[in-house]
């Protein structure tokens, strides 16, 4: 999936962003491969593992498609905080785990990953050598068509009829990859790195297909509800998008609420009920991340960081940083340097 801001970390995820993040379903997929499904994510996973060798990175995106991403990783890694964003993608080999929205998942080659709204998060890769890594694709989702299709095709509304985001769906699915997804993947790095001047034409035509399978999946009814118009989860993503782009502002906790056009009381039960964290905790885990970044990324001292995304108190910052990271801001940036 889609991935930003990493950072190892020492804590108890499951303990550490308080009573709504505590209550967590579990779920192992175990998935059975037809044998042509198997063939054609083992080509996909050989053209991944040939620009893994070229680029010497794990997270890399081809110059000529920035929002087509791929990972590769030759070891196991745990308890990896990150943002998930809106994004579908595929596990071409090994084994990861995510514990996100709620859910704590445990998924493996031909497993198809889709997350409606940004949700922080917690993974590990269980299953990665050398000889075998760990291998992903995912390419980010563009709202707008989800929500021209949302709009246009009534048959997508229809086929997720009762569905509540936070209750029967999750912001963060997992299913077994059809082969219509894994065509549109085929589809797209054929034009990227075979035909790439034909990419701008034909690229949006084939986005515009996955993302219509996707919304006809079951993976459709998280996007459904977070991108057709005044739904619940769709005013709360307004309010996600805010804390996402305003890091470092004040929290207004009734300007938010107005934004949604919901009162005080009502949009703080659909934030939890939403995303499984309050407002005030998912703030603050942006805030973080955003910090970290900064530190990592651009060389930025503690104390700059902590004011650059709205601390006043560098002793504050710190206490809650130690909190999420299980380090204290120096000794986490040194280990991941």
């Amino acid at each position: 999936m889609s991935t930003l801001w990493l950072s190892n970390c020492r804590c108890k995820c499951d303990n550490k962003s308080g009573s709504a993040e505590q209550t967590k379903d579990s779920l192992v997929f175990e998935i059975t491969l037809s044998e042509d499904l198997r063939a054609r994510l083992d080509a996909l996973k050989d053209i991944a593992l040939a620009q893994w060798r070229e680029n010497g990175v794990s997270l890399f995106s081809p110059k000529a498609m920035p929002r087509l991403h791929f990972h590769v990783q030759p070891s196991p890694i745990v308890n990896t905080n990150t943002f998930y964003t809106l994004s579908t993608g595929l596990i071409l080999q090994g084994r990861k785990r995510s514990t996100t929205d709620g859910q704590n998942i445990e998924y493996g080659k031909g497993t198809s990953c889709t997350t409606a709204a940004d949700s922080p998060a917690c993974y590990e890769v269980t299953c990665a050598s050398d000889a075998k890594p760990f291998v992903s694709i995912s390419v980010e989702l563009d709202p707008q068509v989800l929500t021209d299709l949302l709009a246009t095709c009534p048959e997508i509304a229809a086929k997720h009829k009762g569905v509540v985001v936070g209750h029967t769906v999750h912001a963060f699915t997992a299913m077994p990859a059809t082969v219509d997804i894994v065509e549109a993947f085929e589809r797209l790095l054929r034009l990227v790195y075979q035909n790439p001047e034909q990419l701008s034409t034909r690229g949006p035509i084939i986005e515009r297909e996955l993302t219509y399978v996707l919304l006809m999946s079951p993976q459709g009814a998280a996007l459904s509800q977070f991108f057709s118009q005044n739904t619940p989860a769709n005013r709360i993503n307004r309010a996600i998008q805010w804390i996402r782009q305003n890091t470092g502002k004040p929290l207004d906790i009734e300007a938010l609420a107005e934004m949604c056009n919901m009162t005080r009381s009502t949009f703080y039960r659909h934030f939890q009920t939403v995303t499984k964290m309050t407002p005030l905790q998912y703030y603050k885990r942006q805030c973080l991340f955003l910090a970290q970044h900064l530190m990592v990324a651009r060389g930025y001292s503690a104390s700059q960081a902590a004011y650059e995304v709205g601390y006043t108190s560098p002793n504050q910052f710190s206490r809650e940083y130690k909190r999420t990271f299980g380090l204290p801001p120096k000794k986490s940036i040194a280990e991941r340097n």
